[in-house]
């Protein structure tokens, strides 16, 4: 297996020039007896997390031949080409792969200095590359195997080296996202002896972070994804300015800044963001950055111009993820500017592109198989109110009667977009009522649409803040009890997280 991982890296110069005697160390098993970082592979290091891959793997390459008994060069190696797989979704390349995580462990365990902290460090790490990966692919039961493994040398390690900070870089993202695990999946996690606490893993983020050393970035992008995608909190804005200016050959905090103010609503200043991102062939190509373009033009209610950025995403990406959402967009893109015609032939499209594991992609399979086409004026709204355009976003809904939509869907969806809008303009005695409409009347009809389920989690969010933790709680669970929608799994699982925090 080693032999055959080594060859096709060769071959196909994944490592760019390896020296045939760095082929003959690998495939020899050298007995490692050393882990450390010099300069070079510090700076390897934050290239990788620069997404400056091709760059780190020549230095890497350069540091393996200058001292082949040092263990780091094979953990880096690992790292940077889980990255790139990430990135780029490429199945084939994944398939041509992955047997090198066996080579990678096999070499790591070939280390004397079983002793050092670094020994077990870097097994998790590998096997915690490899799992998020195959996760990716859709191996599930691999990655779950593998995930088990890691924690348990992490928790090792911690007993052996509590201060030796990497480790709780690695145990605290592994906290967090097993700690966010919904109800609806807990008993898988808890059969497999999984155990997250979401504070814990929290705090030990934050002592990588105040610890100031190599992993002070990683531990930034671990913070800002949990706050953002997991914990629904604000990691506020002048932080994410701050580590953009701080760190501006980091595309990675460029992209995750403009995601965050495209999120709170700010999209003219999110392409602003996304037009500084370095576009050259140093950095590792992020297709989702021409995803995040398209959304925020079609959010501005720029249709023609929000095309070029869908369709390059489409043709450009290897993966499966976020197509059908891609092609929907397109489809948005000229049925709001009423070209219907063109428009159909995406709608179409959508049942038959990628897959639908994101909840993005199963709305758009879900609107695209009910062959119930959306309301115009209701569609312009959200994405008017998604992007903070609120005066566009008033004039959609002073313009849409409520006795002309036909659906008890469209109905629903009116109330739960002007509460949407009132929310984000501050007028929360509106929001609050139109929140409370969307929940009632969808107890009239079985649905399984997720304007209910996250009517109530906003009621949830608005209680909470204002100290009222009884109807906190109450909406909440309610948000909980909603089943078989779109977004069940986030949802359930934000409500899950504010359950907890509750006092």
């Amino acid at each position: 297996m080693l032999k055959n991982c080594i060859t096709y890296l060769i071959q196909k110069r994944v490592y760019l020039r390896i020296h045939p005697f760095l082929f003959c160390l690998l495939f020899s098993f050298p007995s490692y007896s050393s882990y450390y970082f010099n300069s070079e592979l510090e700076l390897a290091y934050k290239e990788i997390i620069q997404l400056k891959i091709i760059e780190a793997k020549t230095r890497i390459n350069t540091e393996q031949l200058r001292d082949p008994q040092n263990g780091i060069p094979v953990y880096l190696l690992s790292l940077a080409e889980t990255t790139a797989l990430l990135f780029s979704e490429d199945e084939t390349k994944y398939t041509q792969i992955k047997s090198c995580e066996s080579a990678y462990l096999k070499l790591i365990q070939s280390n004397n200095l079983a002793s050092s902290p670094y020994h077990n460090f870097c097994l998790a790490e590998i096997k915690l590359q490899w799992a998020f990966t195959k996760m990716k692919f859709n191996d599930e039961v691999a990655a779950a195997v593998a995930t088990k493994q890691a924690l348990s040398l992490l928790n090792e390690n911690l007993k052996l080296h509590a201060t030796f900070v990497p480790t709780k870089k690695s145990l605290g993202l592994l906290n967090i996202l097993i700690g966010s695990i919904p109800n609806s999946h807990a008993w898988i996690a808890s059969s497999l002896g999984f155990k997250g606490n979401i504070t814990t893993g929290m705090q030990m983020i934050q002592d990588v972070i105040d610890s100031k050393t190599i992993y002070l970035q990683e531990g930034y992008l671990i913070k800002i994804i949990a706050e953002q995608y997991i914990l629904n909190r604000d990691p506020g804005l002048e932080t994410m300015k701050y580590l953009d200016n701080r760190y501006p050959n980091n595309i990675l905090y460029t992209f995750l800044y403009a995601s965050v103010l495209g999120k709170k609503g700010n999209s003219k200043e999110a392409i602003q963001q996304i037009e500084t991102i370095s576009k050259t062939n140093a950095y590792l190509s992020i297709p989702t950055i021409d995803y995040l373009q398209g959304d925020l033009l079609l959010q501005q209610g720029k249709y023609i111009e929000s095309r070029y950025y869908f369709n390059r995403y489409i043709q450009m990406f290897k993966g499966k993820n976020l197509l059908k959402d891609a092609t929907f967009k397109l489809f948005l893109s000229y049925w709001l500017n009423d070209e219907d015609e063109t428009a159909l032939t995406y709608w179409n499209t959508i049942k038959n592109i990628g897959q639908a594991t994101y909840e993005s992609d199963k709305y758009a399979q879900k609107i695209a198989l009910s062959n119930e086409l959306p309301n115009k004026q209701l569609t312009k709204l959200r994405y008017f109110t998604d992007g903070g355009y609120y005066t566009k976003a008033f004039e959609a809904f002073n313009t849409t009667n409520l006795s002309d939509l036909k659906t008890k869907k469209d109905k629903i969806e009116y109330y739960y977009r002007a509460a949407r809008l009132y929310q984000k303009t501050g007028r929360q005695n509106d929001c609050i009522q139109y929140y409370v409409k969307v929940i009632n009347l969808s107890k009239k009809k079985k649905n399984n649409y997720y304007y209910a389920p996250n009517a109530a989690l906003q009621l949830g969010y608005i209680y909470a803040e204002h100290h009222n933790n009884n109807l906190a709680r109450n909406y909440f669970h309610k948000a909980i009890a909603y089943k078989n929608h779109e977004y069940e799994n986030s949802i359930e699982q934000k409500a899950k997280i504010s359950l907890s925090e509750l006092k």
